[in-house]
């Protein structure tokens, strides 16, 4: 029983975890890099742990070799893969794809020395059914390995102690569900825990575990539940999420509609949005200046109203926006952006307008027209009296 549970029965349930993360993050995760780095770690997860159980099924040594290449191909990108995550995950990151090369390349080399090994036999120096002995390659690949891993948990622990309280808890999840996998793979590595079988896989299950609790009672990586998204999505007016940093956490359909190729994964901060939304519409410096406003401003709320052209339409658009700061025990954590198009209604106000302008000039021109009756009737009337009077005197 002891042999189903450690070899089998809690890898399977690490897996289930993992794909079950997996499947979230796609079904409910905002599209951004990373989220997809999330999600690449729980694949690496889940790609050792199913090495892991294939060599505990193994009767022969090639099928124990080809389960201990799935093993390490996982193995070797594991710690890389949580250190993107975590620079990614703190805004550490500046050039993604320079960062990935710069992190990657180790393991990479790594990986193809355990592809390589039966020709040079420096990853292991002797490997058979029963037992394995590591060469000079995988200790260079420890040390590497474990410099991620250590350097990931220290940024986590450093966040969390600069971070909003809100979001401490977040952080420190995230280090302990490295650091506990990392300290079992040191005691398995290390022989100091001969048990038969690597336990690193089977800590996933706690990790997983972790990153559930995270994820449904702490909202990890901004996962918004389904019934809130719903209905913002139902909503017809354009709505922006923005985190403490200015990030976009969030667009709905009519954001998507409204500009449909912005993708907010990509441009995922309001100046990029700004000097995108620039470069698509015809907007003069009294309405960039009200952009302006709309970004900067973080501890009242605001209400402006945002003209501008579409090139190919000879028609202004108005937009009314409303800037709601969001606050978290004083603490500022983002804010939402809700722009309302009232171009119809400011069309009709301004055609009402002009229209009482009209009836103002001809009620205007009505009274003048009646005064003037007035006087001229007035002057007939005098005039008529003194005929009257005139006729009058030569009658007498």
């Amino acid at each position: 029983m002891r042999y189903n549970l450690l070899y089998f029965i809690l890898p399977s349930i690490s897996i289930v975890f993992s794909m079950s993360m997996i499947l979230f993050s796609f079904m409910r995760g905002k599209k951004s890099s990373t989220t997809y780095s999330f999600i690449f770690c729980h694949a690496i997860m889940t790609l050792w742990t199913l090495g892991q159980i294939l060599e505990n099924a193994s009767t022969n040594e090639t099928q124990k070799w080809i389960a201990t290449i799935i093993k390490y191909s996982a193995v070797t990108y594991i710690a890389a893969s949580w250190l993107i995550f975590t620079l990614l995950y703190t805004n550490r990151i500046k050039n993604l794809r320079k960062a990935c090369f710069s992190i990657l390349v180790l393991p990479l080399l790594f990986n193809l020395a355990v592809l390589t090994n039966r020709f040079h036999y420096l990853f292991f120096s002797h490997y058979s059914m029963e037992s394995r002995t590591y060469g000079i390659l995988f200790w260079l690949h420890s040390i590497e390995s474990y410099s991620y891993l250590i350097a990931s948990i220290v940024i986590l622990f450093i966040t969390s102690f600069k971070c909003v309280k809100k979001h401490r808890i977040q952080y420190v999840l995230l280090a302990i569900s490295i650091l506990f996998p990392t300290i079992l793979n040191i005691l398995y590595v290390s022989r100091v825990l001969s048990l038969g079988t690597d336990l690193t896989p089977i800590s996933f299950v706690l990790s997983s575990f972790i990153f559930f609790v995270a994820v449904f009672k702490y909202r990890f990586l901004n996962l918004l539940p389904v019934a809130i998204t719903d209905i913002l999505d139902a909503m017809p007016q354009v709505i922006i999420a923005l985190d403490s940093n200015n990030e976009i956490n969030y667009t709905n359909k009519a954001f998507q509609k409204f500009l449909p190729k912005y993708n907010p994964s990509v441009q995922n901060n309001i100046i990029a949005f700004k000097e995108y939304f620039r470069k698509k519409v015809y907007i003069d410096k009294k309405n960039l200046s009200v952009i302006d406003r709309i970004i900067l401003e973080e501890k009242e709320p605001l209400t402006e109203e945002l003209e501008f052209k579409w090139p190919n339409l000879n028609r202004t658009i108005i937009f009314q926006v409303n800037v709601i700061p969001i606050y978290e025990k004083g603490t500022f954590i983002g804010k939402v952006i809700i722009f309302n198009d009232i171009t119809e209604y400011k069309h009709l106000i301004n055609e009402n307008i002009r229209k009482n302008e009209s009836l103002s000039l001809m009620a205007q021109k009505l009274l003048e027209a009646n005064l003037c009756y007035s006087e001229a009737s007035s002057v007939s009337e005098k005039s008529l009296n003194t005929i009257g009077n005139a006729k009058k005197t030569n009658t007498i």
